[in-house]
């Protein structure tokens, strides 16, 4: 009785382009879903944070959420680079 292990593959295994262009595509819309989500966002804190110092002179909303958004912005660009370096 002979026993067989596996072993891995030689050389890389490449998909073809059925493959990968549906998964490029959908990463592509997740990636402007993401960009104008987090436009949004921070239009919205700018506008919240102008209103709410123009009505009471306080702040409700904090300057670490600001800081959030822009942190979360940077991280989806270089995410981008970082998924192109890798994936092609």
């Amino acid at each position: 009785m002979t026993i067989m292990l596996a072993q891995p593959p030689t050389s890389p295994v490449e998909w073809p382009a059925e493959v990968w262009q549906p998964i490029m595509t959908g990463l592509s819309w997740l990636l402007w879903f993401a960009i104008i989500t987090c436009i949004a966002a921070l239009m919205v804190c700018g506008a919240t944070f102008v209103n709410q110092r123009k009505s009471t002179g306080k702040q409700i909303v904090e300057d670490a959420t600001l800081a959030r958004i822009l942190i979360c912005a940077a991280i989806i660009g270089s995410a981008s680079g970082i998924a192109q370096a890798v994936l092609v």
